[in-house]
């Protein structure tokens, strides 16, 4: 069992980073801590740079977990965007 979620998450992993190959990094909208994150907002202006708008519910909490992993370093988001992306993310899954 723990061998199955391991490859899909490995599976997944390797499907993010072939969808993000190539994708812009040029600078877009950002939000400070300092002026509170919103999740749900930061989701909206900083990932729809590169990605079609997807729901949260299309991957699992775990799944989530290895994309804003991968994401937060590839997109060079703040840690504390990053977390309240995550948290949206999380909670509205």
């Amino acid at each position: 069992m723990k061998t199955i979620r391991l490859l899909s998450l490995l599976g997944l992993s390797i499907t993010i980073i072939a969808v993000v190959v190539g994708c812009a990094t040029s600078p877009g909208p950002r939000t400070s801590a300092a002026t509170g994150p919103d999740g749900a907002r930061l989701w909206a202006q900083n990932c729809i740079r590169c990605h079609n708008s997807r729901p949260p519910s299309e991957f699992s909490g775990a799944q989530w977990d290895v994309v804003m992993l991968h994401m937060r370093i590839r997109a060079g988001l703040a840690a504390n965007d990053a977390r309240a992306i995550h948290e949206f993310l999380q909670t509205a899954n």
